[in-house]
């Protein structure tokens, strides 16, 4: 095998791990915009659950003590 021919071989070798690096970074991208959103979500749920308990504990306040 020749210089040349080593050289276009590594040339496509370096080739195809960049299109792979492109396509993971893509793929890390979505990755990380779907857990900005579900921190979003855990962010409400966590308030909404942090106010039922405070609903509840206001509720059972009200109930007769034996």
């Amino acid at each position: 095998m020749t210089v040349d021919e080593r050289l276009e071989r590594l040339t496509g070798i370096v080739e195809s791990l960049a299109g792979s690096v492109v396509a993971h970074d893509n793929q890390i991208e979505g990755l990380i915009t779907v857990a900005e959103e579900q921190k979003g979500r855990l962010d409400e749920v966590t308030k909404a659950l942090a106010s039922l308990e405070r609903q509840w504990q206001a509720y059972l306040n009200t109930l007769p003590r034996q």
